[in-house]
C-alpha cells in the first residue's frame, strides 16, 4: 500500500510539471495596425498593488520574428506619485533599457536572437521601496542594481504593452508574447497570472482571484492547438510541392506557374512560366538548400528538371502525359552527400521498396542496393531525416510482404532506419496494430536531440478522412496525438499531403493536394504555431515552488492517502467478514422499529454524475463527453474510433428513444455514402464485429435483427446508461420533486448531451432530449427557487444552460442566486455576456435592464 501511494504521488508531481510546459500565453498585437486595436495587459485595473517594503515583478517574454521594428514599451509601472519605471526595447542598440522617471536608469541588457525569438525568457524587476534599489535579473542571471528615488511608491499600477492612463498614454510596443506574470512581496508569491486562456478579455490571478484586464488579446493556446487554413488555390496541371528551409517558403509548381508561399509573411506569389512545363501524374519535387535549387522529378523515366528562378524556366520538359508507377514515394535531400533520394511507391498493382538516387552535380541517377533488414514494399509512409542527412527514418505505410497487391496488402506500423552512409535498412520497432487503421502523410519532422518525431496520420479506409498530428519516439513504439485534426479528402492516387517545419517562424505547415477533373489540382495550406526545439525557462535562483502550488499538492496528497486508507479498511473488513462462521455473519434484522422522518429542510447537493451501483462498474455516459467504462471500471472510450462511435450511437439511440431500430440501408447511407451495396455491406459487417469486441468488455447486451432492422439493448442490471436513467426520471418527476430534480441535474451537470459530438442525424435526438427537460426545470425554478439554497438554483440554471445557452429564465434566476450569495460582479458579468450573445444571435437588444432583472426575480 505504501509503495502504491508513493507511486501515485510521484505521478501527481510529474503530471503537474508536464502541464506547466504546455504552450500558452498572450500575444500582443502591435505593429502596422491602428492604435486602438493594439494589445494592453493591466494587472490592477480597479485598485493598484499595495506595497509595504518592496515587490518583484517576474514574467516570461519572447518576441515574434520577422517584424520590421521592435521598438516599444514592454512594461510600465506607475505609482501614486506619478513616478514611472519602464522596460523598453531600444531598436538602435538592440537591447532592453530600464527607464526611471525621465531618465535612463543605467540598466540595459541584451538577449540572444535565438533565445529572444524562439524561447521563453524570464525577466524579473525587483524593487525595494525602503532602500530605493532596483535590480534586474534575466534567466536567473543578475544584470545590475541601481538606486533611484523613483523606487519609492506604495501603490503601484502594472501594465504591459499599450498604456491608456492619461499622463502616460502610449501605443508603442514590440511584437511580443508574455506568460506567467508573477508578483512577489517579501520573497513570497502574492499574485500569479498564467495568461492561459483561449478567449475573453480577462485572466484570473491563481492566488487571490484578482482579474487582470486585457484589451485586444491574442491568446496563444488556440494557435498551438488549432490548424489555420491560411491559403487555398487551384493549380493548372498536377502539382508538386517542396520547402525551401532557408527562406521557409513553400514552392507549389504547376503546368503554367510557380507559386511561392512564405511562412513568415503568410503570403503567396505566383509567376507564370515562359512556357508550359510537363506535369506527369505523380510528379515529385525536392529542394537542394545547399545550392538553393528546386528540382522536379519523374522517377519512371529517371528525369529531373531544374528550375531557373531568374528566367522562370525549367531545364527540361517532363513528359506531359506520363503516369507514374511510384505513387506516394518518399523523397528527400541529403546534405551528407548532396544527393536527392526517392524510396518506395505504388503502381501497376505493385508496392515498391526501391531506393533511387539523383546526384545534381553529375546530373546522374543510380539505383541503390541496400543491405540489412528487409523493407516491406510500401507507399503512404512518412519519412524524415536528421540534421546531417546521413539517417532517414521511415514510418509505417501500406503494402505487402512481397510487393504484390493481390497478396494480403495491409497497413504497416514499423519504424525503419535508412543509413545513407552505409546503405542499410534497420528495423527499430513495430507498433501494436491500432483498432482503427491509419496511414501517413509523406513527410516527417525529426528532432534528433530529443529522439522524437512529428508526423500526420489519417484513416486510409475512407474518402472523408482527416489528418491528425502525432508526436512519437524514435526509440520505442509510443506516440501521442497533438492539436486538432485537419479535414482531408483521401482518394488514393488523387490525394497527397506534406508536413513541413519552419523553425524561424515556429510553425508547422501542412499542404494537401487533391486532383480535380480537367487536369487541375486543389491546394490547401494549413499552419500551426509550433516549437519542438524550444528550451525550458530556467527558474531564477532563490525562487521556490509557490506556496499555493504546495498547498494544492499537499491537499491532493492527503485526500489521496485518506481515500486509499479507506479502501484498504473496507477491503480488510470484507475479508474478515467473509471468513466468519456462517452463524456469526451479520444478517439484517427481520423486524425493525419504524423510524419516523424528521421534517427539517436540508441543503440539496447535486452529484456530478449519476449514482452507479457498486456491482455496476460498467457504464455509458452520453451527457458531457462520450465516455464508456468496462466491467472493471476502466475508461475504454479511446477504443471507439470515430467510425465505431457513430455506428454505436446509431444502433443505440435508434433502439432506445421510442424507436424500433435502424435498417442496414440507413446505416449504409449515413456511414458509407456513395459506396456500392457490396462494399457497404462488407464495411458494416467488419465494423460491427469490431464494435462487438469492444462492447464485450462492458457486459451483457443484445444486438440482433428484427423486422429487417438492427436493434440494440444493454442489460440494465449490468450496465449503467445515464440516458436511460434520465428518461426514466423525466417520466416520474414533477416540478415539486426536489430529489428527482436533483438526480436529473446530477446527470445533466456533466454537460450537454453528447458534447462536441456533431452529426446531422443527431440533431433531432438532441432537440428531443433538451425539450423534455427544460420546461420541467424552469417550472421547478418558478415554484421552488425561493425555498431552496442559492447554490442549488445555480446548479439547476447551469443544467438548463447546457441545453440552451440563451435561456432567459435560467440566466435571470442565476443572476438572482448570485446576488443572494453577494457575488454581484459575477451576476453582472453573466448578464453582460448574455445580452451580448442575445444581440449577436437575434440582431436586437435584450429589453430588460439588469436592475429590473434582479427586482423581477427577487
Amino acid at each position: 500500500m505504501y509503495r502504491y501511494i508513493v507511486f501515485l504521488l510521484t505521478a501527481l508531481f510529474i503530471s503537474t510539471k508536464s502541464k506547466a510546459q504546455e504552450a500558452y500565453g498572450l500575444e500582443f498585437a502591435s505593429k502596422n495596425i491602428a492604435q486602438e486595436t493594439r494589445t494592453s495587459l493591466n494587472l490592477f485595473p480597479e485598485k493598484p498593488l499595495q506595497v509595504t517594503n518592496g515587490y518583484s515583478v517576474s514574467f516570461d517574454l519572447s518576441f515574434m520574428p520577422f517584424y520590421a521594428s521592435y521598438f516599444g514599451y514592454v512594461l510600465r509601472m506607475i505609482d501614486e506619485k506619478k513616478q514611472n519605471i519602464d522596460l523598453i526595447y531600444n531598436v538602435h542598440t538592440r537591447s532592453f533599457d530600464v527607464v526611471t522617471g525621465n531618465e535612463f536608469s543605467g540598466i540595459s541588457f541584451k538577449i540572444g536572437v535565438d533565445s529572444l525569438y524562439h524561447q521563453w525568457n524570464k525577466i524579473t524587476l525587483d524593487c525595494n521601496t525602503n532602500t530605493h534599489i532596483l535590480s534586474v535579473t534575466v534567466n536567473g542571471k543578475h544584470i545590475k542594481s541601481i538606486r533611484s528615488p523613483v523606487v519609492s511608491g506604495k501603490r503601484i499600477g502594472v501594465c504591459f504593452g499599450a498604456h491608456h492612463r492619461r499622463a502616460f498614454k502610449t501605443f508603442d510596443l514590440p511584437p511580443m508574447r508574455i506568460k506567467d506574470v508573477q508578483i512577489y512581496q517579501d520573497n513570497v508569491l502574492q499574485h500569479h497570472w498564467p495568461l492561459d486562456q483561449t478567449k475573453g478579455n480577462t485572466d484570473k490571478d491563481l492566488i487571490t482571484g484578482q482579474l487582470a484586464s486585457i484589451k485586444n488579446p491574442v491568446w496563444l493556446r488556440p494557435k498551438f492547438s488549432q490548424w489555420q487554413l491560411t491559403d487555398s488555390f487551384v493549380v493548372n496541371g498536377n502539382a508538386s510541392v517542396a520547402l525551401d528551409p532557408v527562406t521557409e517558403s513553400v514552392y507549389v509548381s504547376g503546368k503554367d506557374s510557380m507559386y511561392n508561399y512564405n511562412c513568415g509573411q503568410q503570403k503567396k506569389w505566383a509567376k507564370a512560366f515562359a512556357g508550359p512545363q510537363g506535369t506527369p501524374a505523380g510528379i515529385q519535387a525536392a529542394f537542394d538548400w545547399k545550392t538553393n535549387k528546386l528540382y522536379t522529378f519523374f522517377i519512371d523515366s529517371l528525369e529531373a528538371a531544374l528550375y531557373d528562378s531568374v528566367n522562370n524556366t525549367w531545364s527540361q520538359h517532363l513528359p506531359s502525359n506520363g503516369v507514374t508507377t511510384y505513387w506516394h514515394s518518399n523523397i528527400f535531400f541529403s546534405p551528407f552527400d548532396s544527393s536527392i533520394y526517392t524510396l518506395g511507391g505504388y503502381g501497376d498493382f505493385r508496392y515498391k521498396n526501391e531506393v533511387h538516387r539523383y546526384m545534381p552535380d553529375k546530373q546522374q541517377w543510380d539505383t541503390i542496393h541496400v543491405d540489412g533488414d528487409h523493407l516491406t514494399p510500401r507507399y503512404l509512409s512518412a519519412l524524415g531525416t536528421n540534421e546531417t542527412g546521413d539517417s532517414a527514418y521511415i514510418l509505417g505505410g501500406y503494402g505487402s510482404l512481397e510487393g504484390d497487391q493481390l497478396l494480403n496488402p495491409h497497413n504497416l506500423y514499423d519504424m525503419v532506419l535508412f543509413d545513407v552512409k552505409n546503405k542499410t535498412f534497420k528495423t527499430i520497432y513495430k507498433f501494436k496494430e491500432p483498432e482503427e487503421p491509419f496511414a501517413f502523410a509523406n513527410n516527417m519532422i525529426i528532432n534528433s536531440k530529443k529522439q522524437e518525431y512529428y508526423a500526420l496520420i489519417f484513416a486510409n479506409d475512407r474518402m472523408n478522412s482527416s489528418l491528425q498530428l502525432i508526436k512519437g519516439s524514435l526509440k520505442e513504439p509510443v506516440y501521442t496525438t497533438l492539436a486538432a485534426s485537419i479535414p482531408y479528402m483521401f482518394y488514393d492516387i488523387r490525394s497527397a499531403a506534406r508536413l513541413f517545419y519552419c523553425p524561424q517562424n515556429d510553425k508547422l505547415i501542412a499542404v494537401t493536394l487533391f486532383s480535380l477533373k480537367n487536369n487541375l489540382t486543389q491546394v490547401h495550406i494549413y499552419t500551426l504555431q509550433f516549437s519542438p526545439y524550444g528550451l525550458e525557462v530556467k527558474a531564477p535562483a532563490g525562487r521556490h515552488t509557490p506556496m499555493y502550488v504546495m498547498r494544492i499538492l499537499i491537499a491532493a496528497a492527503v485526500a489521496l492517502v485518506l481515500f486509499l486508507l479507506a479502501i484498504g479498511i473496507l477491503l480488510s473488513g470484507r475479508r474478515k467478514n467473509n471468513h466468519l462462521p456462517e452463524n456469526k455473519k451479520r444478517v439484517p434484522n427481520e423486524t425493525k422499529e419504524p423510524v419516523n422522518p424528521v421534517a427539517t429542510e436540508a441543503p440539496v447537493i447535486i452529484s456530478p454524475t449519476a449514482t452507479v451501483a457498486e456491482s455496476q462498474l460498467s457504464a455509458v455516459f452520453l451527457f458531457g463527453h462520450f465516455t464508456v467504462l468496462d466491467k472493471a471500471g476502466n475508461d475504454i472510450t479511446k477504443s471507439f474510433s470515430p467510425l465505431l462511435k457513430e455506428l454505436f450511437l446509431l444502433l443505440f439511440l435508434h433502439s432506445l428513444m421510442g424507436k424500433n431500430g435502424i435498417s442496414s440501408e440507413r446505416i449504409n447511407e449515413l456511414l458509407w455514402p456513395g459506396r456500392s451495396v457490396k462494399d457497404a455491406k462488407n464495411n458494416r459487417s467488419v465494423n460491427i464485429v469490431k464494435l462487438k469486441s469492444i462492447l464485450d468488455k462492458t457486459g451483457a447486451y443484445t444486438l440482433l435483427k428484427e423486422n429487417d432492422k438492427w436493434v440494440f439493448h444493454f442489460d440494465d442490471e449490468c450496465i449503467h446508461v445515464d440516458l436511460k436513467t434520465y428518461l426514466q426520471l423525466l417520466q416520474h418527476t414533477c416540478a415539486t420533486d426536489i430529489a428527482g430534480i436533483a438526480r436529473i441535474a446530477g446527470i445533466v451537470k456533466r454537460g450537454a448531451f453528447l458534447l462536441e459530438t456533431e452529426y446531422a442525424w443527431l440533431d433531432k435526438f438532441k432537440a428531443d432530449i433538451s425539450t423534455k427537460a427544460i420546461p420541467l426545470l424552469i417550472s421547478f425554478l418558478d415554484r421552488e427557487a425561493h425555498h431552496v439554497e442559492p447554490e442549488f438554483v445555480i446548479d439547476i440554471c447551469d443544467c438548463i444552460l447546457n441545453f440552451d445557452s440563451l435561456s432567459e429564465e435560467a440566466v435571470m434566476f442565476k443572476c438572482k442566486a448570485l446576488v443572494a450569495l453577494r457575488q454581484h460582479a459575477s451576476a453582472r458579468k453573466i448578464y453582460t455576456s448574455f445580452i451580448a450573445e442575445y444581440k449577436s444571435i437575434y440582431g436586437e437588444a435584450f429589453e430588460m435592464e439588469y436592475t429590473k432583472v434582479i427586482e423581477q426575480y427577487q
